[in-house]
């Protein structure tokens, strides 16, 4: 009995050893474990997205249109354009603005009046403060959502203006994309012809 004890004893005391020496390595492989299988901050989202330049160029033609209650009836300006997209190739625009002064126009639902035109394209769910769509027509597409648009008179033929742009979602390989940029541009208000170029940065 007393030899059992002993044995008893001695192994509590081993197995505590063991406990004491081999815990902290134990412990210190399991942390090297974690850190390994943990993405750096930000490297989780690196891996589903990357941020690259955007440049897009258009040659654009707008209309004028009446407008309604929800615009105080000032005339909008919705156009197309074609053009050329860094990440698309050849490209179509969709834009509209609204009236706020000479000097100042503001972002208009593309919906109101292309809405019809971009669900035959396969573009749809487009929520309302989306006033411009970049598209190469076949499923991927840009979202830009329009701040203050500054217009500067240069001639009765030549009106350029300048906005700054926050892209806010998209299609096809664009779906999710965020960035921001600005676009700039000018137009002949006497046949709506013109033209826009946007640089800036997005992430998809």
């Amino acid at each position: 009995l007393q030899k059992s004890a002993l044995i008893l004893s001695a192994s509590l005391v081993l197995f505590s050893c063991v406990q004491e020496t081999e815990s902290p390595i134990m412990q210190e492989n399991a942390n090297r474990l974690e850190v390994l299988n943990t993405p750096a901050s930000g490297e989780e989202n690196l891996r589903k997205t990357a941020e690259r330049n955007y440049f897009e160029r258009f040659e654009n033609v707008l209309e004028t249109r009446e407008g309604d209650a929800s615009s105080g009836y000032a005339p909008y300006f919705p156009g197309k354009g074609v053009g050329n997209s860094t990440h698309m190739g050849k490209a179509f625009t969709f834009i509209n603005q609204s009236f706020v002064s000479s000097e100042e126009t503001k972002a208009a639902p593309v919906n109101m009046f292309f809405g019809a035109e971009l669900i035959q394209i396969g573009i749809f769910g487009i929520p309302d403060n989306v006033s411009s769509i970049t598209t190469d027509g076949k499923g991927n597409s840009v979202w830009f959502e329009a701040g203050k648009n500054s217009i500067t008179f240069i001639s009765p033929e030549r009106l350029e203006f300048k906005a700054e742009v926050t892209i806010v979602g998209g299609t096809g390989k664009f779906a999710g994309a965020t960035g921001t940029g600005e676009v700039t541009g000018f137009f002949n208000p006497d046949n709506g012809q013109g033209s826009s170029v946007i640089r800036g940065r997005i992430e998809y």
